[in-house]
């Protein structure tokens, strides 16, 4: 106290000292809690820690905006279960109609030419297009039967655990009309679950939902 009244300082500056988990038997990783004021990485940690959910970096900040919305809505901490629940929800979850139900793919150096069978049943759809690779061979179909803008602008497939018979994780950022969206899908075919996180996150798209309805 002397040393601030001699100073004339309005406040007392003491330093910042965070508790050490170490000190209560814990690790880091354990004392994460997720609420409104989480960083992007708080989330990210909690899927992967508890879900075995490694995503990109730059998936990060749409996935914890979608928790944090939710967490501000509730009131209170978020637990890895909901965050769990909120990703399927919002970004493994596959849009009404965006079911991508077959597809094949036929390569001449340097394009892949596909056709992709979309929907289920007697609303199946079935679309044609080619790009280099792919995704650009979906996006180029799609852009063709809706008339709409899609670019890339992430992308990123692994495989979610070691071995032959590991699911894969695909993420992806598209730019539709203007519109940014992003989707996530994991299968054992890492082909069927970069298409069918491309279709998800393009479902989500406010002009190519509508024109799909119209479509079928």
């Amino acid at each position: 106290m002397a040393y601030h009244r001699e100073r004339s300082l309005p406040h007392w500056e003491v330093a910042y000292l965070p508790i050490d988990p170490r000190d209560l038997g814990r690790r880091y990783e354990e004392v994460v809690r997720i609420n409104s004021q989480s960083g992007k990485g708080g989330v990210a940690l909690v899927l992967e820690r508890d879900h075995g959910i490694t995503l990109p970096t730059w998936i990060h900040p749409a996935v914890s905006q979608v928790v944090q919305e939710q967490a501000d809505a509730a009131g209170r901490e978020i637990s890895s279960r909901r965050v769990r629940e909120l990703f399927d929800t919002r970004f493994l979850a596959v849009p009404s109609g965006w079911q991508l139900s077959g597809y094949d793919l036929h390569s001449e150096t340097p394009n892949t030419n596909g056709e992709f069978r979309i929907g289920a049943g007697a609303k199946q759809l079935t679309i044609r297009g080619t790009g280099r690779g792919l995704i650009e061979a979906l996006a180029d179909a799609i852009s063709k039967h809706f008339s709409v803008r899609i670019a890339v602008r992430a992308f990123d497939e692994h495989a979610m655990t070691p071995g032959t018979e590991a699911k894969a994780i695909a993420s992806i950022l598209l730019e539709v009309d203007g519109q940014q969206v992003a989707a996530c899908c994991i299968d054992e075919d890492s082909s069927f679950a970069t298409l069918q996180a491309t279709l998800s996150a393009i479902g989500r798209a406010d002009t190519v939902s509508q024109r799909l309805k119209a479509a079928v």
